[in-house]
């Protein structure tokens, strides 16, 4: 059965697109794993930290960061485009929209407007605009890694896996991509979604090797044993996902399913009672509870 996915906004930077897959329980617990895409777009502007400013405080802050080499009209469609940012992090789509018309009229080569506007149309449901708003930021900006990270990320939740990672594989072929950690999650992700197994541990173990300090690649590494029955690798991916951060409620519910496999019931019931005790409103705890690991 195809994915069925659906893109949610966050509050402040980072914001990540979820994805939940129909199916059985370990389908739905691998599918958790979360698409970046705006944290790593915003690096293009003054930087994450910024990003869950008003609207107004963002105006403010560009002002008073403006290039002296910087073309006038990028730099106002650069403002207009950091505003909509803000309104699109906010839900008010229209005023985004409007932001991002503004920008892309004062400058249509402005790359990561266009990718903006992707991602508005793709959260309003219009798929052929947002699908055109990707395809002419990649064409004006080939070079940012984050464009087409972004446009990877709207064509895996359309089901084209294939296509979207060659998104992704694109943007970390790019010598000056600051964030691969972003493109590889998302392509790791996107594997597995689609079943390919082989690419997506590959990505992971790749995320791995540049960031052993983020629980993220242990966590997909432990959904990829999970799913092919290597029960002493899920255990020993997730003792190193739980050594590094964040933690998860994914991590502890892969460990209690590793460990009911392999007869440890007193491991199982120590991850259990954590996810229970730390993540209390994750609905894994029902499915653990249930039964929920195949």
């Amino acid at each position: 059965m195809p994915p069925e996915l659906s893109a949610r906004r966050h509050n402040g930077c980072c914001n990540k697109f979820h994805f939940r897959l129909k199916g059985n329980a370990l389908n739905t617990t691998y599918g958790l794993l979360k698409f970046s895409a705006l944290c790593g777009l915003m690096t293009l502007f003054a930087g994450c930290s910024g990003f869950g400013k008003t609207a107004e405080t963002a105006e403010e802050a560009q002002t008073t960061t403006q290039s002296s080499s910087e073309n006038p009209l990028r730099y106002r469609a650069r403002v207009h485009t950091e505003l909509a940012s803000n309104y699109f992090q906010r839900g008010q789509m229209a005023v985004a929209l409007e932001e991002l018309n503004e920008a892309v009229r004062l400058d249509a080569k402005y790359g990561v407007a266009h990718s903006i506007l992707g991602l508005v149309y793709a959260d309003l449901g219009d798929l052929v605009k947002a699908e055109a708003s990707f395809k002419t930021a990649v064409a004006v900006a080939p070079a940012e890694g984050d464009i087409r990270n972004n446009y990877g990320s709207f064509l895996c939740r359309q089901s084209r896996a294939k296509e979207g990672l060659e998104q992704f594989d694109a943007a970390l072929r790019l010598p000056l991509y600051s964030t691969p950690n972003i493109a590889l999650e998302n392509a790791g992700s996107c594997a597995l979604a689609a079943s390919l197994i082989r690419p997506a541990e590959s990505y992971f173990a790749r995320l791995v090797q540049i960031q052993p300090l983020n629980s993220r690649g242990y966590q997909g590494l432990a959904a990829i044993a999970l799913k092919t029955s290597r029960f002493d690798e899920v255990r020993r991916q997730v003792r190193m996902g739980l050594n590094a951060q964040p933690t998860s409620p994914e991590l502890y519910f892969y460990g209690a399913c590793a460990e009911r496999r392999l007869s440890d019931k007193a491991t199982e019931d120590s991850y259990t009672q954590q996810l229970r005790s730390r993540f209390v409103d994750s609905p894994l705890n029902e499915q653990l509870r249930k039964g929920g690991c195949d």
